[in-house]
């Protein structure tokens, strides 16, 4: 399927005080039942589809998401940024389905360095290190990623779900790549038009490597129009009350040096209440969002 994509490359200009806030909510892309980290086999996928439909493949891959209501997770990071320099952080994770999601970003063996907090709406960060308060909406993170980003698409992507990049968007085709199986929101003549580079249209293509278990092992926007995309890749599926976890997390988004974030899930625990605590210190500085942001 890879034939099917030229290679991109875009660049994501940091703002002052914008960089942690990036990293922290980059954070928010990779991330779900108490569990360890047993990894469940991942046979490969089927490669004889004939008889199959799309319509089929993909109503297996939805009923194979990962469901919750809370959800609970601490993880290791290793965030790469364009520059090649890599840092390596703790993360605790907390997820309200569909209506928050709460980060403490903490470096290893030191104290909370940076306090998230993310709804529907907006996004607000302490950055405990500078002392420094900000709130912002999600134009300030769709000028950061040079992408359209809202709710629903960070918490999909965080637990390895299926989420549509444009509205209603649908997936047309489906692919055999040994050992997975992949679902594209290009249909066969556009991505022959893609291939033979005869399409000035240039579309945003959406794909979907899906493997045995009927999860989404890599999902994949392409948008040769401006140039850039972003991937994530899922593996060491962990059984967390009987539904499949990744365990493993890689972020990559499209650079000349492009920004890379890895995530390894040392507890995930999921439907237990939980609170997300945030308040703002009165000496802390309010940081104002220019308008628009």
């Amino acid at each position: 399927m890879d034939k099917f994509y030229l290679q991109n490359r875009f660049s994501i200009s940091f703002r002052s005080h914008g960089r942690i806030f990036l990293f922290s909510t980059l954070l928010v892309f990779l991330f779900s039942c108490k569990t360890t980290r047993k990894i469940v086999e991942t046979p490969p996928a089927p490669v004889k589809l004939k008889g199959e439909e799309v319509i089929s493949v993909f109503d297996s891959v939805l009923s194979r998401q990962f469901n919750f209501e809370w959800l609970t997770a601490k993880a290791t990071v290793d965030y790469t940024d364009k520059s090649g320099e890599t840092n390596t952080f703790d993360v605790n994770l907390r997820v309200r389905k569909d209506s928050a999601i709460w980060i403490s970003i903490t470096p290893l063996l030191g104290i909370e360095a940076a306090r998230v907090l993310i709804n529907r709406d907006s996004l607000m960060i302490l950055d405990r290190v500078h002392k420094k308060f900000s709130a912002r909406d999600y134009n300030y993170l769709e000028e950061l990623l040079k992408s359209d980003v809202n709710y629903d698409m960070i918490q999909a992507v965080i637990v390895g779900n299926y989420f549509p990049y444009l509205k209603n968007e649908k997936l047309k085709s489906m692919y055999e790549d040994e050992p997975y199986i992949i679902l594209s929101t290009l249909n066969k003549r556009q991505a022959k038009r893609v291939q033979e580079e005869k399409d000035p249209s240039k579309p945003i293509i959406q794909d979907f490597w899906i493997d045995g278990n009927y999860r989404i092992a890599k999902s994949r926007i392409t948008d040769d129009k401006k140039d850039r995309w972003i991937e994530a890749n899922y593996k060491n599926f962990m059984d967390v009350n009987s539904e499949l976890f990744p365990g493993n997390l890689v972020v990559t988004i499209s650079s000349a040096s492009p920004i890379i974030i890895k995530l390894e899930y040392t507890k995930v625990t999921a439907n237990e209440e939980f609170s997300m605590p945030f308040s703002v210190p009165e000496k802390y500085e309010r940081v104002v969002a220019p308008s628009g942001n």
